[in-house]
């Protein structure tokens, strides 16, 4: 039952990332735009395409983790990869100056968020629970633990845009 519990836990607290990134990117579409721009790795003629479909893809994601349908955790962690990739590529042509893109405040991308992806690829890792009918207690600790993520997730978010305002200044 633990393999249970740690498997919709993680499911769960992907597709919470994937709706927080969503929600944010919706919300402030101008800047998600102009950030994924500034990365500099796709041509701007593409942005207009591409922006769209990052978000078409996120919300794929989530509802293929939720439902699960199809390449629900492969799709999410294909996304992760690219973002990570991305973040790499960026610091390595010393490009430490652009907002990632990823969250509510401008977040410079730096190697906190490479650990962050880090964390998020380990949940996304394909992988299969153990058989078993759960019962309301399980969905209950499930529920819980990913609300405690959640929270955590947005802490380090908070503190990251944080560090970032304060390597600024």
């Amino acid at each position: 039952m633990l393999s249970w519990i740690l498997y919709m836990t993680a499911m769960g607290t992907l597709a919470l990332v994937f709706a927080i990134s969503v929600s944010h990117k919706l919300r402030d579409y101008g800047r998600f735009k102009a950030s994924l721009g500034a990365y500099g790795l796709v041509p701007e003629p593409l942005m207009p395409l591409l922006a769209p479909g990052v978000i078409v893809l996120e919300l794929a994601a989530i509802l293929a983790i939720l439902l699960p349908v199809g390449p629900g955790v492969t799709n999410a962690f294909g996304l992760l990869m690219l973002y990570t990739l991305a973040i790499i590529v960026s610091l390595m042509r010393g490009n430490t100056s652009i907002d990632c893109g990823c969250g509510d405040a401008p977040t410079p991308i730096s190697g906190w968020l490479l650990l962050r992806n880090g964390a998020l690829l380990g949940l996304a890792l394909p992988h299969q629970p153990a058989a078993g009918p759960p019962d309301l207690l399980h969905w209950v600790l499930v529920l819980g633990l990913i609300l405690l993520l959640g929270v955590y997730y947005l802490i380090v978010e908070q503190l990251l845009a944080n560090h970032g305002r304060l390597s600024e200044g």
